[in-house]
């Protein structure tokens, strides 16, 4: 509910910033050159800390609440994927989109048909996995999952930790990609930023919003930690390598909806964000916590493409 309502809150500040805008309104602008260097200081602090106090070991994890077994996850992974192309495709018939569209438009109604479809099969899952009778992977101890509020104010305080090291992450690979003879990669490396730049139409802007800070994280962490992440649990992979695999998938996936130049530091930023997700999901036995860290995450680069 909280990300919810502040992704609604950002959908209302686009719509009003945009009317600032127009009136010649500049409040919104200043000098920050000096925070780059800061947020990377902080980011290693934070990096360092947690190296040296060893604060993403997983010894006492929980068993997780997730309680399918490998086919039933994998086959989740796979069927949100499927549900998420037919849906978007039957959303594009019906609205007349026509075909390599590429406005704002086009890709809020293709994502709204995706999650439409996602959510009622998400729907139909969490309604059964309630249901005795599904296979339960019991480990990690007599530790019980964690509950649901506690796992989504735990996945809040993750996140702020995480945010400035995710951050210098993706600085220091384009630092590097540039040192290398490489491109400068783009402040904002997601095409989405391209689209939701281009539009004159507000009301799309704010609908891309919502589409991207609550739909995306939902879905995918549902798809990914989830299906993919616990369907590995399910072959005894061990903690950290299903955690490894399963957001070297995640990143590799994102590819396409980077812009060029932006790849290398994208990757590697999307790749540690999927890491801190699954550690969540591992850490606290719920998958509330990833997808509220994941939300937030979203909302705060859309914040700070808008106000930064």
């Amino acid at each position: 509910m909280m990300v919810l309502s502040m992704s609604f809150i950002l959908a209302v500040g686009v719509l009003a910033r945009e009317v600032r805008s127009e009136a010649g309104d500049s409040s919104f602008s200043g000098d920050a050159s000096s925070w780059p260097i800061i947020s990377l200081v902080l980011g290693f602090a934070i990096l360092a800390a947690i190296a040296i106090t060893r604060a993403m070991r997983l010894r006492d994890a929980p068993r997780n609440a997730w309680n399918w077994d490998f086919t039933r996850s994998f086959l989740l992974f796979v069927a949100l994927y499927i549900l998420g192309s037919s849906g978007g495709g039957l959303a594009k018939a019906i609205a007349g989109v026509e075909p390599g569209s590429e406005t704002i438009q086009a890709k809020v109604i293709v994502a709204a048909g995706s999650f439409v479809a996602q959510f009622v099969a998400i729907a139909l899952i969490i309604f059964r996995v309630r249901v005795p009778g599904l296979a339960s992977i019991a480990e990690g101890g007599a530790l019980q999952p964690w509950k649901f509020w506690r796992s989504v104010g735990f996945g809040v305080v993750v996140f702020l930790v995480a945010w400035l090291p995710l951050q210098s992450v993706g600085s220091i690979v384009a630092s590097i990609q540039l040192y290398f003879g490489g491109a400068v990669a783009p402040t904002e490396g997601h095409s989405t930023f391209e689209l939701l730049r281009a539009s004159d139409v507000m009301i799309w802007k704010a609908a891309m919003v919502l589409v991207v800070v609550v739909c995306a994280p939902l879905t995918e962490e549902f798809a990914f930690r989830g299906g993919f992440q616990m369907g590995l649990r399910g072959l005894r992979v061990s903690r950290w390598w299903r955690i490894w695999i399963t957001s070297a998938l995640f990143a590799g996936v994102h590819i396409p909806v980077l812009v060029a130049g932006a790849e290398a530091s994208g990757i590697a930023t999307l790749f540690m964000l999927a890491v801190v997700l699954g550690w969540l999901m591992e850490r606290t036995g719920r998958i509330a916590a990833p997808i509220t860290a994941h939300a937030l995450f979203n909302l705060c680069n859309l914040m700070w493409f808008w106000w930064g």
